[in-house]
């Protein structure tokens, strides 16, 4: 018997998706050439229409989850969806404040590091009301209810202070794990004290290193986590020593927790 054509398909119901029961059906056809195995090449085609299938049914979730919750940010490679770090980190703590509040937070955190992106890319600092990309972030600080300002964060001394000690590798890199699916955008990876460093700039209060852990496992060679705050402080140096942990592992396992929890809540 000459085999000349072979076929693998999959077919399945997602029933977690914007609309119930998904039923995406992918067929794969391959002729054999003179020496081709016929198990390898089965297998080949298999896991080819398993991965679309799969991926079919991220998507689908994904597209649900975006629907239910509009604070879940998800990232897109290759026709998949990744869940942020930072709503892995978020997504059963945020509600505890206003989103209005929230966002007026996360503009005045969006600015800061603009300012300090900026700075460190050669740029100095400059004023965020001449940066058009800054406009509606600044209108959402200065017109809202909690009177946040960015003059009132530390950033200008806090960056100053460790200029020296750090060499950058690369800025606002997006970052995908491919293993555990999830991604996120690094502040800064750098060479800091002669370290390969993960760094980020906090104009909150956080000390947490989770979110830096999981930006660390999506790179080789990372040693430590820095977390510089920039955000008001009443110090009379003007500004906060950087937080440094060398517990990298250790720190991933705990956010590896997260993950775990929130695949069990959003099934993605």
């Amino acid at each position: 018997m000459k085999i000349k054509e072979i076929k693998a398909s999959i077919t399945g119901a997602i029933p977690i998706a914007s609309y119930e029961n998904l039923k995406p059906f992918y067929e794969i056809s391959a002729e054999l050439e003179a020496g081709d195995n016929l198990d390898d090449k089965m297998t080949e085609l298999r896991g080819i229409v398993r991965s679309h299938f799969e991926r079919e049914g991220n998507n689908a979730k994904a597209d649900l989850i975006q629907k239910q919750y509009s604070g879940i940010r998800l990232y897109e490679k290759d026709g998949k969806k990744y869940p942020s770090v930072t709503s892995i980190l978020g997504w059963n703590t945020d509600w505890k404040i206003s989103e209005d509040e929230l966002q007026q937070y996360g503009s005045r955190g969006t600015i800061v590091h603009k300012l300090v992106e900026k700075f460190l890319s050669g740029g100095g600092w400059v004023d965020p009301t001449e940066i058009p990309d800054l406009s509606n972030d600044v209108a959402t600080v200065t017109a809202g209810s909690l009177a946040l300002s960015w003059k009132d964060c530390s950033y200008e001394k806090a960056v100053e202070a460790i200029n020296g000690d750090l060499e950058v590798i690369m800025q606002e890199q997006e970052l995908f794990n491919d293993e555990n699916l999830y991604a996120g955008r690094a502040d800064l990876v750098c060479q800091y004290n002669g370290k390969k460093t993960i760094l980020d700039f906090k104009s909150g209060t956080t000390t947490d290193m989770l979110q830096l852990a999981a930006y660390a496992a999506c790179l080789e060679g990372v040693e430590q986590m820095v977390i510089v705050p920039v955000g008001p402080t009443d110090n009379k140096s003007g500004f906060k020593k950087p937080i440094i942990s060398t517990d990298v592992q250790g720190e991933f396992k705990r956010f590896l927790y997260a993950r775990a929890s929130f695949r069990q809540r959003f099934g993605i």
